[in-house]
């Protein structure tokens, strides 16, 4: 990376945690982007070429963790069952919430607060989605089952966000990590769990 990059990347870092700053103190709604700007002594104009509104630095951190959830699959042997390389995804993502939970705190409670910023999740969960199924059948060839995957990948993307919401019922004071397990042992997916939709 070079220096100019370098400091482009500082700066953005620099305003996304200015702003879930004064996000976290006054709300969503009364946090503006000359404020956001300000605390990172920068114009308006410059925030506005890195967060083109409001709603996107709140999104951005999101995009943060698809990353990590699509890295983490990516990356898992080519062979491992659908279910463990999704279960590995998932926990990747959800330790970096654990290592960040300040910041997802106030992330999830302002998208749970704002309808404006839940579309937009909701959006880039179905588009998340999505790629997860293509790559899944990618790994898997002539093998891919399309109907089962596309459970599984639903079945694993509402244990993450059932999880998030009973973390964020708590004030981020349980371990994220902790209570996905709880949730994965009320739901585990393993082979004899799984219907063979031949016989659907």
């Amino acid at each position: 990376m070079s220096l100019r990059e370098r400091k482009k990347d500082k700066t953005r870092t620099q305003l996304l945690e200015a702003a879930l700053e004064l996000i976290g103190r006054q709300g969503f709604a009364d946090t503006t982007i000359s404020q956001i700007a300000a605390a990172v002594d920068v114009s308006p104009r410059t925030l506005l070429r890195y967060f083109p509104t409001k709603e996107d630095v709140i999104v951005s951190w999101v995009d943060d963790t698809i990353t990590i959830f699509i890295d983490t699959l990516t990356a898992r042997p080519q062979d491992e069952a659908a279910q463990q390389s999704l279960m590995a995804a998932s926990r990747a993502m959800l330790e970096a919430y654990q290592q960040r939970s300040e910041f997802y705190l106030v992330i999830e409670k302002t998208i749970a607060s704002s309808p404006s910023v839940s579309a937009r999740k909701q959006e880039m969960s179905a588009a998340l989605a999505e790629r997860v199924e293509k790559h899944l059948q990618a790994r898997a060839g002539s093998d891919f089952d399309s109907l089962r995957t596309e459970v599984l990948t639903a079945i694993v993307f509402s244990m993450i966000r059932v999880s998030i919401r009973r973390w964020l019922a708590t004030d981020g004071k349980a371990d994220l990590l902790s209570v996905f397990d709880k949730v994965t042992r009320i739901v585990p997916l393993t082979d004899d769990d799984m219907v063979d939709t031949e016989d659907v």
